[in-house]
């Protein structure tokens, strides 16, 4: 359904994209990958979210780099420079943005910590957020910066779970911001079809509150 594209940061780096969904579509959505690099299933759900009417946009913050091993994925994930994908991110939001639309921003664990990298770094043009099993970020000073509302999704079984929700529902009501969560009985990781702790029935569900609240946050 989709399509790789070539996007170019403002000092000329070049990075590659998936890109799915109507240049007319009414609202656009970033979605970066989990410490694997870009997988299949990075791409479908952009072609998931093409089909409930959005554009989608995956970026690539390894530069083409894939792997299955953790070890390695957890090496690539140390040494990333930030400063290198934080100019992406931008360039993927002002990319999505053009012609007005609304633009959300998701990611799963080290994607979701880079998705709110990127609704920090550009928070005017980031209408709407969605983490899952992710890093947190608690400091309230930070948080008050963010211009829209951040949908998070928790797996219960993860060891600093519950703590991690309350600290981070903590530091928005601080930062006076608005967060909503979701919950499920399932590991870091369940919705990576590819993963031994996917959890089909957890997927679906949090697929469902996902297109739910961009509905309500980037369509309307």
């Amino acid at each position: 359904m989709g399509q790789e594209i070539e996007l170019t940061t403002e000092q000329g780096e070049r990075f590659q994209a998936y890109l799915a969904g109507s240049a007319e579509s009414r609202g656009g959505i970033l979605i970066l990958h989990e410490w694997w690099g870009v997988k299949p299933h990075n791409r479908q759900w952009a072609d998931q979210f093409a089909d409930s009417g959005f554009q989608a946009l995956v970026i690539d913050l390894y530069d083409g780099r894939v792997t299955d091993d953790a070890e390695q994925a957890a090496q690539w994930m140390r040494e990333i420079e930030q400063q290198t994908a934080d100019r992406k991110l931008i360039a993927a939001i002002e990319y999505l943005s053009r012609k007005g639309r609304k633009v959300a921003v998701y990611g799963c664990s080290f994607g979701g910590k880079q998705a709110m990298q990127a609704s920090l770094l550009k928070p005017e043009l980031v209408d709407a957020s969605i983490l899952a099993y992710c890093r947190m970020e608690t400091d309230p000073s930070k948080l008050a910066n963010l211009q829209g509302p951040v949908l998070v999704i928790y797996a219960e079984q993860e060891r600093n779970w519950p703590e991690k929700q309350q600290d981070f529902e903590q530091a928005m009501s601080e930062a006076g911001k608005l967060t909503e969560s979701v919950t499920y009985d399932a590991a870091h990781g369940f919705t990576n079809p590819t993963s031994p702790r996917y959890d089909e029935s957890a997927d679906r569900s949090s697929w469902q509150v996902i297109v739910d609240f961009m509905q309500r946050e980037i369509a309307e």
